[in-house]
């Protein structure tokens, strides 16, 4: 819709130039007003016509991004998430709003023109209503208004009459309502205003050369009109004859056109061809169905046929340099974000086997419960050769704990250091992570978390107090748009975290999910001004009866998000998913799928 407005504000814009450069100051004035007129129809309507072409459309290249067709980022409880306000749901209320004033306007103006007193006679085979206020002399639709003051002996000044004529007999009123009917309906665009401007203008130019052409006394014409000029009428869609245009219309009355007036009346024509040739829609000659067929299947085979195992061992690949010296610690500090989310994506979707095989492991941490660090904790962190100290994620001198009681804490974290983690900065064997309460309030309020650790060493054990069975180092992994919003933070994962949280599954797995998804979209919704990069986050919301209860999407593209909305609920259709379970009971689930493909 917006590519529609965009257009008629232009190519109106265009042609409105178009006439001020080649005919305005011609005295083509019937040419000039018919060629307002078309100009205004043409460009409200251009936009919806369609050329026929017997060219084969232009090559359109869909480059879908395979690492973001499906991805499980999150798992969540289904909550009722706080919704921002949609501004966009103002547009519809704030137009018909204008334009039911517009329109009331104009109901207004006719009514008052109407309500005028007065009496009607024929004259000359004109009605003409005569009336009791002193007012100039102007006409509307097929009436001319005029005061008692001009109508004496039964009779109207000559030139008076012609000019008002010329008004009721060319019915000039009718295009004087069509552009306000075009101004209600399209308010916004600026150039209507100023065709209403010209097409009154011309319509006084009209008028003024019947007149002259009548009288043949152009002085005598002029004077009368100088005589009405200082009475001004407040009457919005009449021609009034001290049209206060004056100026231009004296010099209009003895100029002559220019040797190549006929010529710029051609000279327009192909202004109209070259706007329908760029504004309207083309209409390519169709491809052969079964071409369309193998082009599809082609895109498809592209994006299907990836191997997760291979896709997660690529992203490890781009690290080898650190993991091959087990610089597991570098490694953390290194990896972008990006890279951190297809890796939980894909681990996702790897067998149990291929799980044990890797050396890194992801789970959600499920509900973030207090975890209260006592008075004798405190005391034990502030040993600086054995710990290292984060308060709400920056490091902190361990003496600092003298400044607070164990109620000013809400959670803790303790790890232990792999010995590639440990330097002269940060020589300690262990990281204390401490969680203040208004901190841990705000935390509780982000996005889901995704946790990544490193398998660590059969054998290995920890004794520290507040935790038992560290086994590893985690980092968390915030959800957010800033993929520089990284903290890293030691977590004690669960003594069994994949019997902990087990994610829901499609039937047949996410992998037949992203196939069955890439065979049901369909691209060619997809208009020719949309092209680039396109970007949306599919959600979709599962019940423990692994039942889809929603599916929604977010993105900058109304068209890919009605068309990902649609995909995916006829991919779902009558499937029943294997419920998400959390320490072996089925829970309700929230999937966050960001598509994300090129139109070129």
């Amino acid at each position: 819709m917006e590519t529609i407005v965009l257009k008629i504000i232009i190519c109106s814009g265009i042609l409105l130039g178009c006439y001020h450069l080649f005919l305005a100051k011609e005295k083509t004035f019937v040419f000039n007003r018919f060629f307002l007129i078309f100009a205004l129809v043409f460009s409200y309507v251009v936009p919806f016509m369609t050329i026929k072409t017997q060219q084969k459309a232009p090559a359109e290249k869909i480059l879908f991004e395979d690492e973001n067709i499906l991805q499980t980022v999150s798992y969540t409880p289904i909550t009722v998430s706080e919704q921002s306000f949609d501004y966009t749901s103002l547009i519809l209320p704030v137009y018909l709003l204008i334009s039911g004033i517009l329109l009331c306007k104009l109901l207004f103006s006719i009514y008052k023109i109407k309500s005028l007193k007065g009496s009607k006679i024929i004259y000359r085979n004109r009605v003409i209503k005569v009336l009791e206020n002193n007012m100039p002399p102007f006409s509307f639709m097929n009436t001319i208004y005029i005061s008692k003051d001009y109508f004496k002996d039964g009779k109207i000044e000559n030139s008076i009459f012609l000019h008002e004529e010329i008004h009721v007999k060319q019915k000039h009123t009718a295009d004087v309502l069509f552009t306000e009917i075009l101004k209600i309906l399209l308010w916004f665009n600026p150039f209507v205003y100023f065709y209403k401007r010209a097409m009154v203008t011309n319509h006084e130019f009209i008028a003024d050369e019947q007149v002259i052409y009548k009288n043949k006394n152009i002085k005598t014409y002029q004077e009368l009109i100088l005589k009405e000029i200082l009475k001004q009428q407040d009457l919005n869609l009449i021609h009034q004859f001290n049209f206060n245009n004056t100026k231009k219309r004296f010099i209009m009355m003895t100029s002559k056109n220019s040797k190549f007036a006929k010529a710029k009346k051609y000279l327009t024509i192909p202004s109209f061809i070259a706007l329908a040739v760029i504004f309207a829609d083309k209409a390519y000659a169709k491809e052969n169905p079964e071409n369309l067929i193998q082009e599809k299947n082609s895109i498809i085979s592209e994006i299907t046929s990836n191997d997760p195992y291979t896709n997660f061992n690529k992203i490890l690949e781009k690290y080898a340099h650190l993991l091959n010296k087990k610089e597991y610690a570098k490694f953390e500090r290194t990896i972008s974000t990006s890279d951190r989310e297809k890796l939980y994506e894909f681990y996702s979707e790897l067998t149990t086997e291929q799980k044990k095989e890797t050396f890194i492991f992801f789970i959600n941490p499920g509900k973030f419960e207090k975890n209260i660090p006592s008075s004798e904790n405190l005391q034990e962190y502030m040993n600086s050769s054995k710990y290292g100290l984060w308060i709400d994620g920056k490091k902190t001198n361990n003496q600092d704990l003298k400044n607070y009681s164990s109620n000013d804490f809400s959670h803790q974290f303790v790890s232990k250091r792999y010995p590639n983690a440990i330097s002269k900065k940060n020589p300690q064997p262990y990281q204390v992570n401490l969680m203040t309460n208004e901190y841990f309030s705000k935390y509780l309020q982000e996005k889901t978390k995704i946790i990544m650790g490193f398998k660590a060493k059969k054998g290995n054990k920890d004794t520290i107090t507040p935790n038992t069975q560290i086994t590893a180092k985690l980092q968390e992994i915030k959800n957010t748009n800033d993929d520089n919003t990284v903290k890293d933070l030691a977590v004690a994962p669960p003594t069994a975290p994949a019997e902990n949280l087990v994610q829901a599954e499609f039937p047949g797995g996410n992998h037949e999910l992203r196939k069955q998804f890439g065979n049901a979209f369909n691209s060619s919704v997809f208009g020719k001004n949309e092209k680039g990069n396109m970007k949306a986050d599919i959600y979709i919301s599962i019940d423990e009866n692994g039942k889809t209860t929603d599916i929604k999407a977010e993105g900058n593209t109304p068209t890919l998000n009605n068309e990902a909305v649609r995909t995916m609920k006829e991919v779902v259709n009558n499937k029943t998913w294997k419920p998400a379970t959390e320490n072996g009971k089925p829970v309700p689930t929230a999937f966050k799928l960001p598509v994300s493909f090129n139109i070129q």
